[in-house]
């Protein structure tokens, strides 16, 4: 991290306060959450540090069957929550549960993690398989859905002077199933490839479904064709397999120093396959047979 211009750090009590001063041109401000993307991050120009630590944007509440979840609210609070933990088959909190080790847990903020996404970043996988919205808010307050939200880099599609502040999860019906999968090296690595599926099921009939691929690019990828092939049909081992097949050709994968490009494709192949055995045909996969 390179701060050589850094001439202050401010502590804004309220989120027109903070607008007001990352607004201002003069200031050369950029706002300060849970501060771990600023490690990767060249910033010789910034003037000035806008901390969000005391903006009452950490909060984790229940509405209508869903969830209303503060910027910045540490990782860490999602793995505590009960109302997380029951909400959505529990895949926002098993999500949040492998975010790296206790100590980044601690830090990174559930609004830091979505605006400043990298490779490795899980949580923009699962909000966008969960049809989040997103909420903006500078000189006038937007709301986007997530799929809106990371059709671009986060930091190239807010405006001077907007912050997110708020991630707002649907009701989660009682016919829908959902989960998430990661590789990972290690338990406290980069993961390579992580995948969430969302679907609704009547008996063995798929209703619905989202199939999200994170890490294959910086931003989390729907596998629509995928989807399609499942949409309406009575699952099958066949039907699954196709799939499964379809998403690792469908995806967009940046180069990765980590793993060449057909591992990511084969990753994707087996996960989403395990994932969907789960859901739709009630199997137990173990771990091992993923691959």
């Amino acid at each position: 991290m390179r701060l050589a211009k850094l001439q202050r750090v401010s502590y804004p009590e309220t989120v027109a306060e903070a607008i007001q001063i990352l607004s201002d041109k003069k200031r050369g401000a950029v706002a300060l959450s849970g501060g771990v993307s600023f490690v990767f991050s060249p910033l010789q120009s910034v003037e000035e540090l806008v901390s969000l630590s005391r903006l009452p944007l950490n909060y984790i509440k229940r509405k209508n069957g869903g969830l209303r979840i503060g910027a910045t609210t540490p990782i860490a609070d999602l793995v505590t929550s009960r109302a997380v933990k029951n909400y959505g088959d529990g895949i926002l909190w098993e999500t949040a549960h492998r975010i790296g080790s206790t100590l980044n847990r601690n830090l990174i903020t559930v609004g830091g993690n979505l605006v400043q996404p990298f490779i490795w970043s899980d949580l923009s996988t699962v909000v966008l398989a969960l049809r989040a919205g997103i909420k903006i808010q500078g000189k006038k307050s937007r709301d986007l859905s997530a799929e809106e939200f990371f059709t671009r880099l986060p930091r190239q599609f807010l405006k001077r002077g907007e912050l997110v502040t708020e991630i707002v999860f649907p009701p989660f019906p009682k016919n829908y199933r959902a989960a998430y999968e990661k590789f990972t090296l290690t338990e406290n690595d980069f993961a390579l490839l992580k995948v969430a599926v969302v679907l609704a099921r009547s008996g063995r009939v798929c209703r619905d479904v989202i199939i999200v691929v994170g890490g294959a690019t910086i931003l989390p990828q729907r596998v629509l064709s995928a989807e399609e092939i499942l949409r309406k049909k009575i699952g099958s081992q066949i039907l699954v397999n196709e799939a499964s097949e379809v998403a690792a050709e469908e995806i967009k994968v940046s180069r990765d120093i980590r793993c060449s490009e057909e591992y990511k494709r084969d990753l994707c192949r087996a996960l989403v396959r395990g994932i969907l055995e789960r859901i739709l045909l009630d199997q137990k996969v173990p771990e091992w047979k993923l691959f």
